[in-house]
């Protein structure tokens, strides 16, 4: 992982999306899910990932957009996606 934004690539900011929820940084979590997105918008599982945290946080239409991008490029995910966001 490279530690210098501008030379991380939409793995790096996922992952480092996924140390800052586990820490509790929401609002970094979801800044660095969007670069993630942003350098890659296929990538389904960042997609995925942000959505899951939108919902925790109860930003149910920020959710929503973001499972349906998921959805769009992982279709077999839907049971996945109902499972773990069941109100969406």
């Amino acid at each position: 992982m490279s530690a210098d934004p501008e030379h991380m690539t939409q793995y790096d900011w996922f992952s480092q999306a996924r140390i800052h929820e586990t820490m509790g940084n929401d609002e970094k979590a979801l800044a660095a899910y969007e670069e993630s997105v942003k350098i890659d918008p296929q990538y389904a599982k960042a997609w995925f990932y942000k959505a899951r945290l939108h919902y925790r946080l109860g930003q149910m239409p920020l959710a929503r957009e973001c499972a349906r991008n998921a959805l769009k490029l992982k279709p077999e995910w839907e049971s996945h996606v109902k499972k773990y966001l069941p109100k969406l």
